[in-house]
């Protein structure tokens, strides 16, 4: 049975144990300039005054939901889906907040374009007293979600796996119908870790369009939930229960797949995926004094065969890559030339090479040689009898 549709966009925000933050958030939604929205609370069996603080707001746009017993924040989302009404649905992690223009801004973009997925930035705080280190992690994880490909709507499944797109579920508008498809194939598990990556790989499966919001829109406080802390602050058992979810996302995506009957033409999502959660777990022990512990922790739920085999065939992938560039840099002239592919800008000047590093990630190679500037520059085309031109400085002038 099709909802009625009521509102623009139901706002989804999931509470367990973060009424410390609760208000803030709240204050931020009630409070939008747009006003047409729905605001969903589902209160996980939090331990703190949650009800209270959601009555104190006696806004009639409020749903109040609670569980009986703590599901994890992937059925607490599902339960939101599912109470839902809004055109649009977006996610809203208790400890965050949005910007006051947020929805308003979403509008506006959906009125050039509706399309099933809005994307927009986010911009990282921090509670803690600020100092060098907080002020580094804050500087590499605001670089981590901004916006530094070119993203192919007919591709968003692949983008996504390819981190092109980061999976977390904040920081994005769905179609309402988008996500009622996905929640058919939402497991019933309870997850802490990697909830937010199984949800995304189901809904961009499903994606056929996405457009872009270039505004920091959802304020992410990066110091408050499990994905950015250290292992320092982890305890053994801890670190197993995050590994063993991680690999249980992989597994259920995997599953969903074979529903689709596309897990041999997609496999190779479920192993990019897989690798990514491996590689994304070994990192937060790299400088851990009790790493060897760690890692065999980590290597008792990761299958080493299948991290190998990932290894290989992404290796041989990296090797097809360089040699490309090698036979384009034979091709082009030796004296000076600019080749942008990847993170790096690689300059030639008579047979001196420098590479930089950019911010943007480039799936193409671009090249620039002197011959294509010069051409930029001046020339002449009247081999072409229905277009002969003149080229001055990149404008062309029709004869």
């Amino acid at each position: 049975m099709i909802k009625e549709v009521k509102t623009f966009i139901s706002i989804i925000i999931p509470v367990y144990n973060t009424e410390k933050y609760l208000k803030r958030c709240l204050d931020s939604i009630v409070n939008q300039t747009f006003k047409d929205i729905e605001i969903i609370i589902v209160n996980d069996c939090s331990l703190g005054d949650c009800k209270e603080i959601v009555k104190s707001y006696d806004d009639n746009r409020i749903i109040y939901i609670e569980h009986e017993y703590n599901k994890g924040l992937l059925l607490a989302r599902k339960t939101g889906n599912l109470n839902s009404n809004g055109k649009y649905i977006t996610y809203v992690d208790s400890d965050d907040c949005l910007n006051v223009n947020a929805i308003e801004e979403i509008n506006k973009k959906y009125k050039e374009r509706e399309t099933d997925i809005i994307y927009f930035l986010a911009k990282a705080f921090s509670n803690e007293n600020k100092g060098k280190d907080i002020n580094k992690q804050i500087k590499d994880i605001q670089w981590r979600l901004s916006a530094r490909y070119h993203i192919d709507e007919n591709y968003l499944l692949s983008s996504l796996v390819d981190e092109k797109i980061i999976h977390n579920m904040w920081g994005k508008a769905y179609k309402r119908d988008l996500i009622s498809k996905a929640t058919q194939y939402i497991p019933d598990i309870k997850l802490i870790n990697a909830e937010d990556l199984l949800q995304s790989l189901i809904i961009f499966y499903f994606a056929k369009s996405y457009s872009f919001l270039d505004r920091e829109l959802y304020y992410y406080y990066i110091d408050i939930g499990e994905s950015n802390r250290k292992t320092d602050d982890l305890s053994l058992e801890r670190y197993s229960y995050l590994c063993a979810n991680s690999s249980k996302a992989c597994y259920y995506f995997l599953e969903f797949l074979k529903t689709q009957n596309m897990e041999n033409l997609y496999g190779i999502y479920y192993y990019k995926s897989y690798y990514n959660q491996y590689r994304y777990l070994k990192e937060k022990i790299i400088n851990n004094n009790n790493k060897e512990k760690f890692l065999n922790i980590l290597e008792s739920f990761f299958d080493r065969k299948i991290i190998l085999e990932y290894l290989k065939l992404q290796e041989y992938e990296n090797l097809k890559i360089k040699r490309n560039i090698k036979f384009i840099e034979k091709l082009i002239p030796y004296f000076f030339s600019i080749i942008i592919y990847d993170y790096n800008i690689t300059i030639k000047i008579s047979g001196i090479k420098i590479i930089l590093k950019t911010k943007y990630y480039y799936d193409e190679p671009l090249i620039f040689s002197l011959n294509s500037l010069l051409k930029n520059i001046f020339s002449i085309n009247t081999n072409d009898k229905n277009n002969k031109f003149i080229k001055i400085l990149g404008i062309k002038i029709k004869l």
